[in-house]
């Protein structure tokens, strides 16, 4: 780098690394330690503060075994708490809930984190109030996504989508989604995707999908196997390239034969309608099964009609409405219309028309046609 000149007229460079969102996401340690290093305001604060911060945080026990952070900060993040870190007592963290209760974004975001991290490995108090835990990790999560910090975004919008603490709300979910991707946080155009692609919180869009997905393996923070598949989305739909069913259907296979999940369904997808590959009911029903047993929702669906029906295995009405029945659960309105006649015809399960109207009703609030029609027939209204 060369060498800068500085004096009393120039900009404080601490700030503009420490306040400035750019500088936040863009740079590395090295980085900033390299352009921290020309302001001799700065110069002591990389001797003294970062490291006694990563000792409080040791005894934290918020170490790797390398000696990274578990949980994840930017560096400007680490600078901003570091500041207030002053030779704290093991395992105290008044000094943080009281940066966090002035307004210090990244205070209340790694209080947050911390938490998070110990109700996933249960290591609170003996007789813990998980209520109120889930409360203190969302209203601090919601401090610092108001400050506009892009991660505690991401992480509030999880509570919303999965339920976390917080009733289910997607299309708040999308909105904090959206606010971090916009900022350039990889994370978050995943779950902006994600939202675009499934229709969950916003409408369904493809082409507003692949654009946030795109924009994530851009910056190399997807696997790979991701964008791959979303060409293949793209090639199969006609999606901005011309449709070239066989192509995607041959990506597919690949990704499937890897494990990934979505691709085992689009691949059943292909073989169940002969679409860009030669029908064939087996195939279908076996990749179906491996998406199914990863939790796809959808493939969860087309094991069951494969039960049903017998396509590529043998007609079991039980077993039909155990995979409609996981898929229902997890809000998918083609698995929730399809218990629903379950019950109405009452193959695999007893007969019970008030069931079927329980989870009709629950497809048709989500659109679907085949649920909406049939409560109309029923003469029964949402």
């Amino acid at each position: 780098m060369a060498r800068l000149a500085i004096d009393s007229h120039d900009p404080d460079i601490f700030t503009i690394i420490c306040f400035n969102d750019s500088f936040q996401l863009a740079l590395d340690h090295a980085a900033i330690k390299t352009l921290l290093r020309v302001c001799k305001r700065a110069r002591p604060l990389l001797s003294s503060k970062l490291p006694r911060f990563h000792n409080w945080c040791q005894s934290m026990e918020l170490l790797n075994p390398d000696g990274q952070l578990r949980i994840g900060l930017t560096p400007s993040d680490e600078i901003a708490i570091s500041l207030h870190c002053e030779g704290q007592q093991t395992a105290d963290r008044i000094w943080l809930d009281i940066q966090a209760d002035q307004g210090n974004a990244a205070a209340s975001y790694l209080l947050a984190r911390i938490l998070q991290s110990k109700v996933s490995r249960r290591q609170t108090d003996d007789s813990p109030d998980w209520d109120t835990i889930h409360q203190q990790i969302t209203t601090l999560l919601q401090t610092a996504a108001d400050n506009n910090h892009p991660m505690a975004q991401f992480h509030l919008a999880e509570c919303y989508y999965q339920c976390l603490g917080v009733d289910q709300d997607h299309a708040r979910a999308a909105e904090l989604y959206r606010q971090a991707a916009i900022q350039g946080y990889p994370r978050a155009q995943v779950g902006l995707g994600r939202c675009f692609e499934g229709g969950e919180g916003v409408d369904q869009g493809f082409d507003s999908a692949i654009e946030w997905y795109s924009k994530a393996a851009d910056q190399g923070s997807e696997d790979g196997r991701l964008h791959i598949h979303l060409m293949a989305v793209c090639l199969f739909n006609g999606f901005g390239v011309a449709r070239d069913q066989s192509s995607a259907a041959g990506i597919f296979e690949q990704l499937a034969a890897e494990g990934h999940s979505d691709s085992q369904f689009w691949i059943g997808r292909c073989h169940y309608f002969g679409e860009g590959i030669s029908s064939n009911e087996s195939k279908a029903f076996k990749w179906f099964s491996q998406s199914a047993d990863q939790d796809s929702s959808y493939a969860q669906t087309m094991v069951g009609t494969c039960y049903r029906w017998g396509y590529g295995v043998a007609v079991d009405h039980a077993k039909a409405f155990e995979w409609y029945r996981k898929s229902a659960e997890q809000n998918n309105r083609q698995g929730q219309c399809c218990l629903g006649d379950c019950y109405q015809t009452g193959r695999g399960a007893a007969a019970d028309i008030d069931t079927a109207v329980f989870w009709y009703r629950k497809a048709a609030q989500q659109k679907d046609h085949q649920a909406l029609n049939t409560l109309k027939h029923l003469g029964v209204w949402l």
